[in-house]
């Protein structure tokens, strides 16, 4: 299976890289910026759940909702990469139950985890359209 990680160049170090070498073999994982997200403005073909660092959800939200990013979001499973265990709601998606990843997991804990993920239907989240651009 392929999936996205979204996740700004300033916030790739230390745990970040960590998970990433820990992801299991047997699923690809593309890595995105978020102004790659925004200048693509979709995802790459056949990927099948969208992981995001926190901070860089925090930071983008707002520009993925202006340049009308969110709906392709909204079909696909969300995980969130947190660096600490500590789960806060993402910006947009305070009343969503997410999967949330672990940056310093053991590569069992990422694949048990990423297993979990896998069989998880997605929520449908409609994002509010108030400052979408037409």
């Amino acid at each position: 299976m392929r999936f996205v990680l979204l996740c700004d160049s300033n916030y790739m170090k230390g745990d970040a890289v960590g998970f990433i070498n820990n992801f299991p073999r047997n699923h690809e994982l593309v890595t995105m910026t978020s102004e790659e997200m925004l200048n693509k403005k979709a995802l790459p073909e056949g990927v099948k759940g969208i992981l995001v660092e926190r901070t860089t959800w925090q930071k983008g939200f707002s520009l993925f909702r202006y340049f009308g990013i969110l709906p392709l979001l909204e079909t696909i499973p969300l995980g969130v990469l947190t660096r600490g265990r500590k789960q806060e709601p993402l910006k947009g998606r305070g009343s969503c139950k997410e999967m949330y990843f672990s940056a310093n997991a053991s590569p069992e804990e990422v694949f048990s985890t990423l297993d979990r993920f896998c069989s998880l239907p997605p929520s449908l989240h409609q994002y509010p359209r108030g400052s979408a651009k037409a």
